[in-house]
């Protein structure tokens, strides 16, 4: 039981979460996240938030992006750049927003990206880096 301001160290806490991320139920794999939130620290907090980029339903992986991106946590910048791929919009659409926000960390990722895309679909890796080179010429990096 957890009692107090300070995260929780338990293991089997961590694992029990960790295991309800992949749930069938998406009502238990959002209480899980959230309670991972409230009981645990910040990093596997964030650890917990990636496995949801693989979550079956595009909302939810919408809302990880933006949790990931938003605190900036650089290990989840290949996984974002790996979802401007993704066949629903809505997770490319966030993908690339996240990535912006992420600023210039961002740039390997998709360099490395965009050399190894076909050459008809460049252009998402190529527009990004454009984009999050203007907002570091502008001084709006993170």
């Amino acid at each position: 039981r957890h009692r107090g301001p300070e995260p929780d160290r338990d293991p089997a806490l961590r694992d029990l979460i960790e295991e309800l991320l992949h749930h069938p139920r998406p009502k238990v794999r959002l209480h899980a996240h959230r309670t991972s939130r409230a009981v645990l620290d910040r990093q596997t907090y964030l650890h917990h938030t990636s496995v949801l980029l693989h979550d079956p339903q595009p909302e939810v992986v919408r809302t990880a992006i933006r949790t990931l991106s938003h605190a900036r946590w650089a290990p989840a910048i290949p996984a974002l750049t790996g979802l401007l791929e993704h066949p629903h919009p809505t997770v490319r659409g966030a993908a690339a927003e996240g990535l912006t926000v992420m600023g210039p960390p961002s740039v390997p990722a998709l360099r490395h990206a965009a050399a190894h895309a076909r050459p008809d679909r460049r252009s998402p890796y190529t527009e990004l880096l454009a984009q999050i080179a203007r907002g570091a010429a502008d001084g709006q990096g993170p």
